[in-house]
């Protein structure tokens, strides 16, 4: 199979896996009322994640576009 037919398919699905992650992240319901020592990271580190995500969404749809 020429790697450039599987391309898009590859690249379909790592935008969904992005935007389901993106969905999970900005669930805030999620943490509230836990304290922050019972949480996995910090907001800090979930901010970044998140900005991680959507910049890594960007390059998949730039490369969609192409």
């Amino acid at each position: 199979m020429n790697a450039l037919y599987s391309e898009p398919t590859c690249l379909h699905d790592l935008k969904h896996v992005v935007l389901a992650e993106l969905v999970m992240v900005g669930q805030p319901e999620r943490t509230a009322g836990v304290p922050l020592e019972e949480l996995l990271f910090d907001r800090v580190d979930a901010d970044r994640y998140e900005l991680g995500l959507h910049c890594l969404l960007d390059a998949v749809v730039a490369l969609e576009r192409r």
